[in-house]
């Protein structure tokens, strides 16, 4: 569990922290006692709850008498020291009195930095405070070890604040606590690029009834995949259908406008039965409703796609560039970022000894996911490459290997910047092109920003990431070659 973890850390962090007193104070080196007044004001200060404990040596003078910590609401004193002896307790007890400080603070702890003593004589701390305070052996005069029970009785949140304070002075334990340790500073800001991508979707969804005779099977009964009748059916009618549209509970659904006379669709639905309304009357309704509409968005933009030249790979359930024209062998396309930048999305390699045969054909790809976050629509876009063979483009049985290559030399930036292509190219994706080949054009999704993420502190990139590969990709590209 992760409090258990929590108390362990707490535990070691204040143990170490002893350990370091103990080494400094048979040394003669008493600068520490100074920086941990400062540590152990924040473990009083969440482990005891008191909130407005603070160093009266920092806050009002150098070497404050018989106090080092206060709390002048919930009337508590802390001395902070590394003499554990009996003496110093005396010590502590009578500058209490003599600067009447037991006025002010109903409580005085004496917090040692080391080990504590096994036993203090009760009869000589009270006859030390006389009428004026009380101070309890067992109960006020305190070391790690009662910290620490402190602590793992401590409500989790409480228990992860010490430790993070713990930890502040662990990591600076010669300089003391650094104020950015409790407040890191907001700047530079670290901008986190989210594989997200704005999404603006039509504002009618039609909706007509199927007719019946089409989803009935030769059984009489409806069949499973209603989809895939409607379209087995539409392409023996020899009537061609686009992809955007879904088919669930007998009902088909789409963008397309099914009022219409001529919409792509009229030969399918019950004349009559067409109608509209907003997309989140429709998604809105449940679970289920909402699977379907994801599933309408991903087969509109596979039409919009199409019309590219990019093909949905159903089986892979992937996006992959295809050569533009017939013939060519390498494709290219431009996208602005900061600035214009071009990037090969389709390549047909022959081989060296064997011109006229086709080597290896690879694919820019990429995998989608839409996502419905606070009431806006999203597409995430994943990056990836397909290696294919033959005029259908299926997955090459050789293509493993160099894809393989392809991973280990992809390095953080390069992802994405293959990502930052894919969302600016989806961006400028032609509207005026979508559903071409229809006599009816339906109004599609378009497409916004990156999502961006801000405000976590900046990290150097450079100083963390893999080293380089010793292998480059025409490496990678050869052995290929040697196993073909």
């Amino acid at each position: 569990m992760k409090h258990v973890e929590l108390i362990n850390q707490f535990r070691e962090g204040l143990n170490e922290v002893s350990r370091e007193v103990e080494i400094s104070s048979a040394m003669s080196h008493f600068d520490i006692n100074l920086i941990c007044e400062n540590l152990f004001c924040g473990l009083f200060k969440e482990l005891y709850e008191f909130p407005a404990l603070r160093n009266l040596n920092e806050d009002e003078r150098k070497n404050y008498p018989g106090i080092d910590l206060a709390d002048d609401e919930s009337r508590v004193a802390i001395q902070v020291t590394s003499d554990k002896t009996l003496d110093k307790v005396k010590d502590t007890i009578q500058k209490v009195r003599t600067y009447k400080l037991y006025e002010k603070y109903d409580r005085i702890f004496i917090y040692c930095l080391t080990t504590k003593q096994k036993s203090y004589s009760q009869d000589s701390i009270d006859k030390e405070c006389g009428d004026d305070l009380k101070l309890s052996a067992s109960d006020d005069i305190l070391d790690y070890r009662d910290l620490a029970t402190k602590a793992s009785n401590a409500e989790p949140q409480r228990l992860k604040k010490a430790v993070d304070v713990l930890g502040s002075y662990l990591r600076g334990c010669d300089v003391g606590l650094a104020e950015e340790d409790f407040d890191p500073p907001v700047e530079p800001q670290e901008i986190l690029l989210i594989n997200l991508v704005e999404v603006y979707i039509p504002s009618k969804l039609y909706i007509a009834e199927v007719k019946g005779e089409i989803l009935k099977g030769k059984s009489g009964k409806k069949v499973l995949n209603q989809r895939k009748t409607v379209g087995k059916v539409s392409r023996e009618m020899g009537v061609p259908l686009p992809s955007g549209y879904e088919v669930s509970s007998g009902k088909l659904i789409t963008f397309f406008n099914l009022e219409e006379s001529k919409n792509p669709f009229s030969h399918l639905i019950e004349d009559g039965t067409a109608e509209y309304l907003e997309p989140s009357e429709f998604y809105d309704i449940d679970e289920g409703h909402e699977r379907t509409f994801k599933s309408l968005l991903r087969l509109s933009l596979q039409q919009m796609l199409y019309n590219h030249q990019v093909l949905w790979q159903h089986y892979e359930g992937i996006f992959i560039f295809l050569p533009a024209y017939d013939g060519q062998n390498v494709r290219s396309e431009s996208w602005y970022g900061k600035k214009q930048s071009s990037r090969t999305v389709f390549e047909r390699k022959y081989k060296t000894n064997k011109p006229d045969e086709v080597f290896q054909v690879k694919h820019f790809a990429f995998s989608v996911t839409f996502l419905l976050l606070d009431s806006g629509w999203y597409i995430s876009l994943t990056p990836d490459w397909f290696f294919s063979w033959g005029d259908s483009y299926r997955r090459s049985p050789y293509g493993d290997k160099p894809l393989s290559g392809l991973k280990r030399l992809e390095r953080n930036k390069s992802i994405r910047d293959q990502f930052r292509f894919l969302a600016a190219w989806i961006k400028d994706v032609d509207q005026a092109d979508l559903f071409s080949e229809v006599s009816d054009k339906a109004p599609n999704m378009t497409f916004g920003n990156i999502v961006e993420a801000k405000g976590g502190r900046f990290l150097n990139e450079n100083l963390w990431e893999p080293l380089e590969s010793p292998r480059s990709e025409d490496d990678i590209q050869g052995s290929f070659i040697d196993d073909y």
